[in-house]
């Protein structure tokens, strides 16, 4: 399978973002997968605003996926109130969408709150992709490591993040998160952060795909903007195979289960 990842490199209009999407082309891959919050910056007036463009972003997510014949996991973009991704297949057609179950909290030298802006989702999400069973989590979900495990235990082996880590927890976080979430699952994490540079919030980038045995295979630099790396989802089984956790587990004594 080969995904594509779109760093995007968000501006500040949002109709300049929308005009840029839809002038993304891509060949020769399978997925087309953006970043959290990519036609807006990180900011919740801004963020309020853009949910007046959620249908003409939404449209223009199922035309990208149409026009370049692949599936999307189209980043993310508010609506309804919710910080939502929708997944489409090459026809355009949406077969899954998932709202963020765990907004950001964040009590710095200035308190922030995703909360004022959004509501929280409450449903898991999993989808496949040529046959290759997907989930997905949004960005601080990452932290909350119940969310994947129970993802995994779903069956997945393709776990996205779409994402929108900002220059000052990214290079201590980010990396760490999406590796720890690899290996304990034994899955692809493939993590897809925007890049840029605002008055108030600069974006890490660094977007990045981790093997199941915890290896980063490709790591974008912040001046690339689309990158296409290919992998096999078969390699799961190899590691899985070479060390058993999921024989292993204890669930006669523990267990994590969705309510």
């Amino acid at each position: 399978m080969k995904i594509t990842m779109i760093q995007f490199h968000t501006q500040a209009s949002i109709r300049k973002n929308i005009q840029h999407l839809q002038d993304i082309e891509v060949n020769d891959t399978n997925v087309i997968v953006l970043p959290e919050l990519f036609a807006t910056y990180f900011e919740n007036g801004m963020i309020a605003q853009s949910e007046n463009y959620a249908q003409d972003l939404y449209d223009r997510l199922s035309c990208l996926a149409k026009k370049n014949h692949v599936y999307v996991v189209g980043g993310t973009i508010a609506s309804k109130h919710k910080n939502m991704c929708f997944i489409f297949d090459p026809q355009g057609k949406e077969i899954a969408a998932y709202a963020k179950m765990h907004l950001l909290h964040v009590r710095a030298k200035k308190e922030y709150k995703e909360s004022d802006v959004f509501e929280l989702g409450n449903s898991f999400c999993t989808f496949d992709l040529n046959g290759i069973r997907c989930g997905i989590v949004i960005c601080y979900d990452i932290r909350f490591p119940e969310l994947t495990r129970i993802l995994a235990q779903k069956g997945i082996r393709i776990l996205f993040v779409p994402a929108a880590f900002n220059d000052q927890v990214g290079p201590l976080h980010w990396e760490a998160l999406l590796k720890a979430r690899a290996i304990e699952n034994e899955i692809f994490v493939v993590g897809v952060s925007p890049y840029y540079r605002a008055k108030n919030c600069n974006m890490y980038g660094h977007s990045m795909i981790i093997d199941p045995f915890g290896r980063c295979i490709y790591e974008m630099k912040n001046e690339q903007e689309i990158a296409s790396v290919s992998i096999d989802p078969n390699y799961v089984d190899t590691i899985r195979e070479r060390m058993p956790l999921w024989e292993q587990r204890r669930n006669d004594l523990y267990e994590i289960i969705q309510k």
